[in-house]
């Protein structure tokens, strides 16, 4: 057998499940008819030959490192994560992908039996199997120990890494040294076991891209995607620029929302504290004179009063949701695996809410704009870019989305209408896009389109900014004024009784 891709096709409902851990190459999937052919439940057959009653051809992209299904059936259709493809059309796959074939039921997913790499090395999983909730479980305990922990980079440790790699290129300076002039003048760290780590493999005549790959909690897909690009076009330098422009805005955007949402949070974060203090120091002090009056408390006295007994339980199972939440996020995550529609419902609604869902849609767009800028602009095509800049959000459904419009322009649709279809971009945004392909200059166009939306979501920020603080400031004042009347009722009602 060949190399392994790390992912393997699994027959739904059938016993014993049928499971083919596949090779970094092409197939053919249809219904066996022949008894030359190797038979298997659930009549599934891989063959790089004609079968009969074929249906669709699996293709491996050696680039992307991934998967194609183009169907190729005229009688029928398939149908991947709800999206239906007719004879001609095509879908790239990933792990976790569900696929329908008439009776047949197909689920992608990473392999068990998956071949060892050495220019894969995944430390932080070493020895754990991927698919197994109860092994990554046991992995985030692990985890917690700083011997087992993996390496972590922050994004500005990593645009500035970026940023001096590039320059040293720019210098003359071979990749290998580059990055063994870099780890020496670092003081330890994370950063610097990784940049050893890069420079040993380097040295040893991987790839850098591959060398980047054994760190995929550090390097994104899209990190890796142009930097690949870089390597086959001979210009990693100018790759490398573009890669820290483009994580310099994406960082410049996180510290603009992290400095919008600062004075709120402090804000709500001490008005609880107050509100804390009063009713589990002050009120136990002065709960005695109020029971020893021989008159009815006020309602509410009495729903203060009943609060303190009711705090210290929701606090607690409040703790508690978020410790299960962490101990089981394996669990959760593979449940929404298998529930994909759900998964998408939970990523799309929080797009939708107001106030915050139109800021975070820009921001989304943004992103999405510059990294597909980026790529387009290194030389990548564009079906390969629309892949990669699917994945910078971290939302499914906007992933999902995007799908959509790479599968319709591997149809023959213009990117404007792709990227309408999706329902991720703004009217606005369609029409200079469009603009562009007619102009042929669609990065350029691109880029534009990115920094204005950049600029949307950056007042947008300091609008909801403006909207929630004198929100928090009304519903505080309204909590410490209902606090301070329920202290101040039966005092008054006791002088009234005198």
């Amino acid at each position: 057998m060949g190399e392994l891709s790390g992912l393997q096709l699994r027959v739904v409902d059938t016993v014993p499940a049928v499971v083919d851990v596949l090779e970094k190459r092409n197939y053919r999937i249809g219904r066996l008819t022949s008894a030359m052919q190797k038979t298997r439940p659930g009549y599934l057959v891989y063959d790089e030959q004609t079968v009969s009653a074929e249906h669709a051809e699996l293709v491996w992209h050696e680039r992307e490192r991934s998967f194609l299904l183009r169907h190729i059936s005229h009688t029928n259709y398939t149908v991947i994560n709800g999206v239906k493809l007719v004879h001609g059309q095509a879908r790239g796959l990933k792990a976790g992908d569900q696929i329908v074939m008439g009776h047949l039921r197909l689920v992608l997913e990473k392999s068990q039996a998956r071949a060892a790499s050495p220019e894969k090395p995944l430390p932080q999983a070493r020895g754990v199997d991927q698919t197994n909730p109860w092994e990554l479980t046991k992995q985030q305990f692990r985890e917690l120990s700083p011997k087992h922990r993996p390496p972590r980079v922050s994004t500005e440790d990593l645009a500035v890494f970026t940023r001096q790699f590039s320059a040293m290129l720019d210098a003359g300076i071979p990749i290998a040294r580059a990055l063994t002039f870099f780890g020496e003048g670092l003081s330890g760290g994370d950063l610097c076991t990784v940049v050893e780590g890069m420079s040993y493999k380097v040295n040893s005549g991987t790839r850098l891209s591959h060398a980047m790959r054994s760190y995929p909690r550090i390097f994104s897909e899209v990190y890796i995607s142009l930097i690949e690009t870089g390597e086959e076009s001979g210009q990693l330098s100018t790759t490398l620029h573009r890669l820290a422009d483009l994580m310099e805005k994406q960082l410049k955007m996180h510290k603009r929302v992290v400095a919008a949402l600062t004075y709120p949070v402090i804000l709500l974060l001490v008005s609880l504290a107050c509100i804390c203090v009063f009713i589990f120091v002050i009120l136990p002090q002065i709960e005695p004179m109020f029971l020893g009056m021989n008159i009815a408390l006020p309602l509410p006295t009495r729903i203060l009063l009943a609060s303190r007994n009711l705090m210290l339980p929701a606090l607690t199972l409040l703790v508690l949701g978020g410790l299960l939440s962490w101990i089981f996020r394996p669990f959760i995550s593979a449940f929404l695996a298998r529930k994909p529609d759900l998964r998408k419902k939970l990523h799309r609604a929080p797009l939708f809410w107001p106030v915050f869902g139109p800021v975070m849609r820009k921001i989304a767009v943004a992103r999405i704009l510059y990294s597909l800028y980026s790529m387009l602009d290194s030389g990548m095509t564009l079906v390969a870019a629309i892949t990669r800049s699917a994945n910078v959000t971290g939302n499914f459904w906007i992933t999902e989305q995007m799908q959509v419009s790479k599968a319709a322009i591997v149809d023959g649709e213009t990117v404007a209408a792709a990227f309408e279809a999706s329902e991720v971009f703004p009217a606005a945004c369609t029409q200079l896009i469009t603009i562009g392909e007619e102009t042929s200059s669609l990065a350029t166009i691109v880029k534009y389109v990115a920094d204005m939306y950049d600029e949307d979501a950056d007042m947008a920020l300091t609008d909801m900014t403006n909207m929630l603080e004198p929100l928090l400031m009304g519903g505080m004042g309204l909590i410490v004024g209902f606090i301070v009347i329920s202290a101040m009722l039966p005092t008054l009602e006791l002088i009234n009784h005198l």
